[in-house]
């Protein structure tokens, strides 16, 4: 074996080990659980309106043609 190959070989782990350490010295973004459960709620509260609406606009929908009809 050649200490070429040595040579590049551990160039590349202590190039690696350097993106390591860079990746671990970032700070990470910390997750607010109360927000989150707001946001569900408000999608979850938002998706119930819209099928009420929907249930709403078809029952009226039936009554119109019923009185039309009879």
């Amino acid at each position: 074996m050649s200490t070429e190959s040595l040579n590049r070989s551990s160039a590349i782990t202590e190039a690696y080990a350097k993106d390591i350490s860079k990746e671990t010295n970032t700070p990470k973004k910390k997750v607010n659980i109360e927000d989150l459960k707001k946001r569900l709620f408000l999608e979850k509260k938002r998706e119930r309106f819209q099928n009420r609406v929907l249930l709403g606009m078809f029952c009226f929908s039936v009554a119109i043609l019923g009185y039309i009809i009879v």
